[in-house]
Order: C-alpha cells, then structure tokens, then sequence
C-alpha cells in the first residue's frame, strides 16, 4: 500500500510541474479541455462536407483565374488603345 502512495504522489508531482511549465496558457486542464472542444467540433463535421468545401473552393480558384486572364486582357487592350496614335501629316503617318 505504501508502495502505491508513493506511486501516486510521483504521479501528482509530475502532473504538477507539467502544469507549472503550461500554466501561463491556461495549465494541463485547459489543455484536457480545448482538446475535448475540438474533438466533439471536428465530431460535428463530415468528410463529405469538406470534401465538398473543397471543391467550392476550387470552383472559385478556376473562376478567379478565368477573372485574372479577362482583367489581364482588357488592360493590354487599354494600353494598346492609349498608346498614341500616329499623326497623319500630307498624306503618310507620322509619329
């Protein structure tokens, strides 16, 4: 019995100065805690709603680049349209 006592008390000085050491963010029972939360939260979520949210995600990765080549697009045409044009003096161009 006293072997066992001893046992448990090394166990509670260990989990002791496991605390101290994470006190300062919030100690081994919020750790316990937050590991709870996450566990039932990422309970409450499917593999098929994120596969889902994944390939939303990659939907609006295609329809921004699509975006990105159009916005692309009209900005040489603008600068092409803004470049000036060259003037017509007796009938030959001119720059």
């Amino acid at each position: 019995m006293e072997e066992l006592k001893t046992q448990m008390d090394g166990v509670a000085r260990l989990y002791q100065q496991l605390d101290e050491k994470i006190s300062s963010k919030g100690g081994v029972q919020n750790l316990f805690g937050m590991n709870r939360k996450i566990r039932e939260a990422l309970e409450t979520i499917s593999l098929g709603e994120l596969d889902n949210m994944l390939n939303e995600i990659h939907r609006a990765k295609e329809g921004l680049a699509r975006l990105q080549e159009d916005v692309v697009e009209i900005r040489v045409l603008k600068e092409i349209l803004s470049a000036p044009t060259p003037r017509q003096v007796n009938g030959s161009a001119r720059t």
